[in-house]
Protein backbone atom coordinates (compact mmCIF):
# COMPACT_ATOMS: atom_id res chain seq x y z
CA UNK A 1 0.00 0.00 0.00
CA UNK A 2 2.04 3.40 -0.87
CA UNK A 3 2.12 6.11 1.58
CA UNK A 4 -0.05 8.85 0.15
CA UNK A 5 0.62 12.64 0.99
CA UNK A 6 -1.12 13.92 4.21
CA UNK A 7 -3.19 16.85 2.50
CA UNK A 8 -3.20 18.99 5.69
CA UNK A 9 -2.13 19.85 8.91
CA UNK A 10 -3.26 21.14 12.19
CA UNK A 11 -3.32 24.67 13.41
CA UNK A 12 -0.24 24.08 15.09
CA UNK A 13 3.48 25.00 13.49
CA UNK A 14 3.94 22.53 10.28
CA UNK A 15 7.40 21.66 11.77
CA UNK A 16 6.20 20.97 15.46
CA UNK A 17 3.25 19.33 13.84
CA UNK A 18 5.50 17.42 11.29
CA UNK A 19 7.69 16.23 13.77
CA UNK A 20 5.27 14.91 16.48
CA UNK A 21 3.37 12.79 13.34
CA UNK A 22 6.79 11.65 12.83
CA UNK A 23 7.54 10.55 16.12
CA UNK A 24 3.76 8.88 16.68
CA UNK A 25 4.29 6.91 13.77
CA UNK A 26 7.09 5.46 14.92
CA UNK A 27 5.83 4.73 18.71
CA UNK A 28 2.92 2.32 17.00
CA UNK A 29 4.24 -0.78 17.23
CA UNK A 30 4.48 -3.47 14.55
CA UNK A 31 2.55 -6.63 16.08
CA UNK A 32 0.89 -5.83 19.23
CA UNK A 33 -1.79 -3.24 19.98
CA UNK A 34 -1.23 -0.38 22.10
CA UNK A 35 -3.61 2.44 23.23
CA UNK A 36 -4.16 6.22 22.53
CA UNK A 37 -3.20 6.98 26.18
CA UNK A 38 0.04 4.53 26.07
CA UNK A 39 1.00 6.48 22.76
CA UNK A 40 0.31 9.70 23.82
CA UNK A 41 2.75 8.75 26.88
CA UNK A 42 5.37 8.00 24.80
CA UNK A 43 4.84 11.57 22.97
CA UNK A 44 5.28 13.27 26.42
CA UNK A 45 8.68 11.46 26.77
CA UNK A 46 9.65 12.77 23.43
CA UNK A 47 8.29 16.50 24.63
CA UNK A 48 5.59 17.15 22.60
CA UNK A 49 2.50 18.83 24.66
CA UNK A 50 -0.18 17.33 23.88
CA UNK A 51 -4.24 16.06 24.59
CA UNK A 52 -5.11 12.27 24.52
CA UNK A 53 -7.98 13.71 22.32
CA UNK A 54 -5.38 15.27 19.76
CA UNK A 55 -3.10 11.88 20.04
CA UNK A 56 -6.56 10.01 18.97
CA UNK A 57 -7.48 12.76 15.75
CA UNK A 58 -4.03 12.35 14.70
CA UNK A 59 -4.34 8.70 14.70
CA UNK A 60 -7.31 8.64 12.85
CA UNK A 61 -6.02 11.42 9.93
CA UNK A 62 -2.79 9.07 9.98
CA UNK A 63 -5.01 5.98 9.12
CA UNK A 64 -6.05 7.50 5.92
CA UNK A 65 -2.68 7.78 4.44
CA UNK A 66 -0.68 4.85 6.20
CA UNK A 67 -1.18 1.25 6.46
CA UNK A 68 -2.02 1.24 10.29
CA UNK A 69 -4.94 -1.51 12.17
CA UNK A 70 -6.97 -0.35 15.02
CA UNK A 71 -8.78 -2.61 17.32
CA UNK A 72 -12.27 -1.68 17.53
CA UNK A 73 -13.01 -4.31 19.67
CA UNK A 74 -10.83 -3.45 22.33
CA UNK A 75 -12.21 -0.53 25.13
CA UNK A 76 -10.21 2.17 24.33
CA UNK A 77 -9.35 1.22 21.05
CA UNK A 78 -6.16 0.91 20.27
CA UNK A 79 -3.17 0.75 17.52
CA UNK A 80 -0.44 -1.28 15.45
CA UNK A 81 1.16 -1.22 11.92
CA UNK A 82 -0.61 -3.58 9.75
CA UNK A 83 1.11 -6.06 7.77
CA UNK A 84 1.81 -4.77 4.65
CA UNK A 85 3.88 -2.05 6.34
CA UNK A 86 7.26 -3.19 4.84
CA UNK A 87 9.84 -0.42 5.48
CA UNK A 88 7.48 1.31 8.29
CA UNK A 89 9.20 5.04 9.14
CA UNK A 90 12.59 5.84 8.87
CA UNK A 91 13.41 1.68 8.22
CA UNK A 92 16.55 0.65 9.57
CA UNK A 93 19.26 -0.88 7.10
CA UNK A 94 21.09 -4.52 8.00
CA UNK A 95 23.90 -2.54 9.95
CA UNK A 96 21.79 -0.36 11.84
CA UNK A 97 19.42 -3.54 12.80
CA UNK A 98 22.69 -5.74 13.97
CA UNK A 99 23.51 -2.69 16.40
CA UNK A 100 19.87 -2.11 17.75
CA UNK A 101 20.02 -6.31 18.22
CA UNK A 102 22.91 -6.24 20.15
CA UNK A 103 21.81 -2.90 21.93
CA UNK A 104 18.80 -5.04 23.01
CA UNK A 105 20.81 -8.25 24.50
CA UNK A 106 23.41 -6.24 26.16
CA UNK A 107 22.27 -2.82 26.73
CA UNK A 108 18.48 -3.12 27.73
CA UNK A 109 18.60 -3.07 31.64
CA UNK A 110 20.57 0.08 30.87
CA UNK A 111 17.45 1.97 29.49
CA UNK A 112 14.90 4.34 31.75
CA UNK A 113 12.06 1.99 32.84
CA UNK A 114 9.31 3.97 31.21
CA UNK A 115 11.58 4.26 28.30
CA UNK A 116 12.19 0.56 27.43
CA UNK A 117 8.51 -0.05 26.14
CA UNK A 118 8.82 3.12 23.65
CA UNK A 119 11.66 1.06 22.41
CA UNK A 120 10.12 -2.11 21.85
CA UNK A 121 8.64 -0.68 18.03
CA UNK A 122 12.58 -0.13 17.57
CA UNK A 123 13.45 -3.80 18.56
CA UNK A 124 10.92 -5.54 16.68
CA UNK A 125 12.15 -3.35 13.64
CA UNK A 126 15.78 -4.69 13.91
CA UNK A 127 14.72 -8.08 14.66
CA UNK A 128 12.35 -7.91 11.47
CA UNK A 129 14.83 -7.06 9.66
CA UNK A 130 17.53 -9.21 10.42
CA UNK A 131 14.74 -12.35 9.87
CA UNK A 132 14.75 -11.11 6.36
CA UNK A 133 18.85 -11.68 5.65
CA UNK A 134 20.55 -14.77 4.73
CA UNK A 135 23.30 -15.34 2.91
CA UNK A 136 27.08 -15.93 3.41
CA UNK A 137 27.38 -12.66 5.26
CA UNK A 138 25.38 -14.12 8.19
CA UNK A 139 24.09 -11.48 9.70
CA UNK A 140 20.96 -13.23 11.24
CA UNK A 141 23.28 -15.20 12.75
CA UNK A 142 25.59 -12.42 13.99
CA UNK A 143 23.77 -11.87 17.26
CA UNK A 144 23.54 -15.15 18.29
CA UNK A 145 27.54 -15.33 18.34
CA UNK A 146 28.40 -12.32 20.34
CA UNK A 147 27.96 -11.91 24.16
CA UNK A 148 29.24 -10.08 26.66
CA UNK A 149 30.64 -11.85 29.81
CA UNK A 150 31.64 -10.45 32.82
CA UNK A 151 34.93 -11.43 34.35
CA UNK A 152 34.58 -13.37 37.42
CA UNK A 153 32.11 -16.22 38.76
CA UNK A 154 28.69 -16.09 36.67
CA UNK A 155 25.85 -15.07 38.97
CA UNK A 156 22.21 -14.71 38.04
CA UNK A 157 20.82 -11.49 38.12
CA UNK A 158 18.44 -10.91 41.26
CA UNK A 159 14.86 -9.87 40.28
CA UNK A 160 14.28 -6.02 39.94
CA UNK A 161 10.72 -4.77 40.87
CA UNK A 162 9.65 -3.06 37.61
CA UNK A 163 7.54 -0.46 38.61
CA UNK A 164 10.25 0.42 41.49
CA UNK A 165 13.21 0.35 38.29
CA UNK A 166 10.95 2.62 36.70
CA UNK A 167 10.32 5.19 39.23
CA UNK A 168 14.03 4.71 40.21
CA UNK A 169 14.75 5.77 36.34
CA UNK A 170 12.33 8.37 35.54
CA UNK A 171 13.38 10.41 39.29
CA UNK A 172 16.84 10.08 38.07
CA UNK A 173 16.11 11.16 34.47
CA UNK A 174 13.88 14.57 35.67
CA UNK A 175 16.78 15.38 38.21
CA UNK A 176 14.19 14.43 41.17
CA UNK A 177 15.20 13.16 44.92
CA UNK A 178 13.07 10.30 46.28
CA UNK A 179 11.70 9.11 49.21
CA UNK A 180 13.11 5.09 49.31
CA UNK A 181 12.89 1.98 51.76
CA UNK A 182 16.07 -0.03 51.12
CA UNK A 183 16.89 -3.33 52.33
CA UNK A 184 20.25 -3.66 54.33
CA UNK A 185 21.75 -6.87 55.25
CA UNK A 186 23.46 -6.37 58.78
CA UNK A 187 27.01 -7.73 58.82
CA UNK A 188 26.34 -8.87 62.66
CA UNK A 189 22.37 -10.52 61.53
CA UNK A 190 22.91 -11.56 58.37
CA UNK A 191 19.60 -13.96 57.82
CA UNK A 192 18.00 -11.13 59.08
CA UNK A 193 17.07 -7.95 56.45
CA UNK A 194 16.11 -4.43 57.34
CA UNK A 195 14.66 -1.72 55.46
CA UNK A 196 15.51 1.65 55.91
CA UNK A 197 14.18 4.64 54.75
CA UNK A 198 16.34 7.25 52.88
CA UNK A 199 15.58 10.34 50.69
CA UNK A 200 18.10 9.84 48.17
CA UNK A 201 19.57 12.15 45.56
CA UNK A 202 19.89 9.94 42.13
CA UNK A 203 22.82 10.85 40.42
CA UNK A 204 23.51 7.96 38.14
CA UNK A 205 22.83 4.04 37.05
CA UNK A 206 25.83 1.56 36.81
CA UNK A 207 25.62 -1.70 35.41
CA UNK A 208 28.00 -4.02 37.14
CA UNK A 209 27.76 -7.46 36.23
CA UNK A 210 24.71 -9.15 36.80
CA UNK A 211 23.61 -6.43 38.99
CA UNK A 212 22.15 -2.95 38.46
CA UNK A 213 23.14 -0.44 40.95
CA UNK A 214 21.61 3.13 41.32
CA UNK A 215 24.28 5.84 42.23
CA UNK A 216 22.75 7.97 44.98
CA UNK A 217 24.08 10.70 47.73
CA UNK A 218 21.98 11.76 50.77
CA UNK A 219 21.52 15.52 50.46
CA UNK A 220 23.84 18.10 49.74
CA UNK A 221 27.98 17.44 50.06
CA UNK A 222 26.97 13.90 51.15
CA UNK A 223 29.52 11.05 49.63
CA UNK A 224 27.27 8.90 46.84
CA UNK A 225 27.19 5.54 47.01
CA UNK A 226 25.94 2.46 45.42
CA UNK A 227 22.13 1.22 46.02
CA UNK A 228 21.85 -2.17 44.61
CA UNK A 229 18.29 -1.86 42.67
CA UNK A 230 16.74 -5.04 43.83
CA UNK A 231 17.29 -4.32 47.34
CA UNK A 232 14.47 -1.07 47.25
CA UNK A 233 11.48 -2.31 49.19
CA UNK A 234 9.68 1.04 47.94
CA UNK A 235 10.23 4.30 45.93
CA UNK A 236 8.78 7.21 45.35
CA UNK A 237 9.51 10.80 43.47
CA UNK A 238 9.17 13.58 45.86
CA UNK A 239 9.40 16.46 43.14
CA UNK A 240 12.32 18.22 45.09
CA UNK A 241 15.45 18.85 42.42
CA UNK A 242 18.47 16.90 43.09
CA UNK A 243 21.72 18.28 45.05
CA UNK A 244 25.46 17.06 43.27
CA UNK A 245 27.95 16.42 45.98
CA UNK A 246 29.66 19.24 44.66
CA UNK A 247 29.12 21.40 41.92
CA UNK A 248 31.81 19.93 39.56
CA UNK A 249 30.66 16.57 40.55
CA UNK A 250 30.35 14.30 37.46
CA UNK A 251 29.47 10.20 37.22
CA UNK A 252 32.78 9.67 34.59
CA UNK A 253 35.11 11.28 37.09
CA UNK A 254 33.87 9.56 40.08
CA UNK A 255 33.63 5.74 38.63
CA UNK A 256 36.98 6.54 37.36
CA UNK A 257 38.86 7.50 40.84
CA UNK A 258 37.83 3.95 41.52
CA UNK A 259 34.56 3.45 43.12
CA UNK A 260 33.15 1.44 40.77
CA UNK A 261 35.28 -1.48 42.53
CA UNK A 262 34.01 -0.86 45.77
CA UNK A 263 35.35 0.02 49.41
CA UNK A 264 36.77 3.54 48.42
CA UNK A 265 36.40 6.01 50.98
CA UNK A 266 36.40 9.80 49.63
CA UNK A 267 39.60 10.88 51.47
CA UNK A 268 41.50 7.27 51.13
CA UNK A 269 44.86 7.58 48.85
CA UNK A 270 46.31 5.28 46.28
CA UNK A 271 48.17 2.74 47.14
CA UNK A 272 51.57 2.28 45.92
CA UNK A 273 51.58 -1.41 45.25
CA UNK A 274 54.32 -3.42 45.41
CA UNK A 275 53.72 -7.15 44.04
CA UNK A 276 55.73 -9.94 43.85
CA UNK A 277 54.37 -12.56 40.91
CA UNK A 278 55.01 -15.55 39.01
CA UNK A 279 56.04 -15.13 35.49
CA UNK A 280 52.51 -16.43 34.52
CA UNK A 281 51.02 -13.59 35.98
CA UNK A 282 53.51 -11.07 35.01
CA UNK A 283 52.81 -11.64 31.66
CA UNK A 284 48.97 -11.16 32.22
CA UNK A 285 49.74 -8.12 33.97
CA UNK A 286 51.48 -6.54 31.20
CA UNK A 287 48.81 -7.41 28.54
CA UNK A 288 46.41 -5.72 30.62
CA UNK A 289 47.81 -3.59 33.79
CA UNK A 290 47.26 -2.64 37.02
CA UNK A 291 47.45 1.49 36.30
CA UNK A 292 49.22 3.40 33.61
CA UNK A 293 52.02 3.50 35.87
CA UNK A 294 52.83 -0.41 36.01
CA UNK A 295 56.47 -1.09 36.00
CA UNK A 296 57.62 -5.33 35.71
CA UNK A 297 61.15 -6.22 36.71
CA UNK A 298 63.34 -9.50 37.37
CA UNK A 299 63.39 -10.11 40.92
CA UNK A 300 66.93 -12.70 42.07
CA UNK A 301 64.36 -15.21 43.17
CA UNK A 302 62.84 -15.75 39.01
CA UNK A 303 60.02 -13.83 40.04
CA UNK A 304 59.11 -10.33 38.80
CA UNK A 305 58.70 -7.07 40.57
CA UNK A 306 55.22 -4.91 39.92
CA UNK A 307 54.96 -1.88 40.98
CA UNK A 308 52.02 0.22 40.06
CA UNK A 309 49.91 3.02 41.99
CA UNK A 310 46.36 1.54 42.25
CA UNK A 311 43.21 2.35 44.65
CA UNK A 312 42.49 0.24 47.88
CA UNK A 313 39.19 -1.28 47.00
CA UNK A 314 37.47 -4.76 47.98
CA UNK A 315 37.98 -5.61 44.50
CA UNK A 316 41.63 -5.28 44.63
CA UNK A 317 41.75 -7.41 47.50
CA UNK A 318 39.42 -9.98 46.47
CA UNK A 319 41.63 -10.17 43.46
CA UNK A 320 44.75 -10.41 45.48
CA UNK A 321 43.53 -13.59 47.62
CA UNK A 322 41.94 -14.71 44.62
CA UNK A 323 45.12 -15.31 43.18
CA UNK A 324 47.60 -15.73 45.94
CA UNK A 325 49.27 -18.49 44.74
CA UNK A 326 51.11 -16.24 41.59
CA UNK A 327 50.98 -12.69 44.06
CA UNK A 328 52.63 -11.71 47.05
CA UNK A 329 51.88 -8.32 48.35
CA UNK A 330 55.11 -7.30 49.61
CA UNK A 331 54.20 -3.17 50.69
CA UNK A 332 51.91 -1.69 52.09
CA UNK A 333 52.77 -3.44 55.24
CA UNK A 334 48.80 -2.60 56.04
CA UNK A 335 47.92 -4.49 52.59
CA UNK A 336 50.00 -7.05 52.91
CA UNK A 337 48.92 -7.85 56.68
CA UNK A 338 45.32 -7.91 56.05
CA UNK A 339 45.79 -10.33 52.62
CA UNK A 340 47.78 -12.59 55.27
CA UNK A 341 45.57 -12.44 57.65
CA UNK A 342 42.65 -13.20 55.54
CA UNK A 343 44.63 -16.65 53.93
CA UNK A 344 44.95 -17.40 57.71
CA UNK A 345 41.46 -17.33 58.04
CA UNK A 346 40.93 -19.30 55.31
CA UNK A 347 43.37 -21.65 56.65
CA UNK A 348 41.92 -22.10 59.52
CA UNK A 349 38.29 -23.03 58.05
CA UNK A 350 39.97 -25.53 56.18
CA UNK A 351 41.28 -26.64 58.72
CA UNK A 352 38.63 -26.92 60.79
CA UNK A 353 39.00 -24.49 63.43
CA UNK A 354 35.88 -22.20 63.73
CA UNK A 355 36.86 -18.31 62.68
CA UNK A 356 34.51 -15.95 62.48
CA UNK A 357 33.64 -13.98 59.13
CA UNK A 358 35.77 -11.76 57.34
CA UNK A 359 35.16 -8.28 58.53
CA UNK A 360 32.50 -5.91 57.03
CA UNK A 361 34.94 -3.87 54.91
CA UNK A 362 35.63 -6.99 52.49
CA UNK A 363 31.79 -7.47 51.83
CA UNK A 364 29.71 -4.83 49.97
CA UNK A 365 26.16 -3.66 50.80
Amino acid sequence: MPYRQIAAMPAQSKPKTLTRLLDLLQAIPRRSYVSAQTLHTRLAERGHVVTIRSVQRDLQMLREHFPLEVNENSKPHSWRWGVEADQGIGGMNAHEALMVALAEKHLRTALPGHMADSFETVFEEARRQLKKIDGPAGMPRWVDKVRVVSPGLMQRAPRVDDRIHNTLSHALLKGEQVEVYYARVSPTTPDRVHSQRYILHPLGMVLRGSITYLIASQGWRKPPGFYALHRFRRARSTGQPVSLPDPEWTLDDWLASGQAQFGMRPDDPPLSLSLACSQMMANMLREAPLGPDQEIESMHDGRRHVQVTVADTWELRWWLLGRSADVQVLAPSALREDIRQGLKQALDIYDGRFVMPFTERFEPD
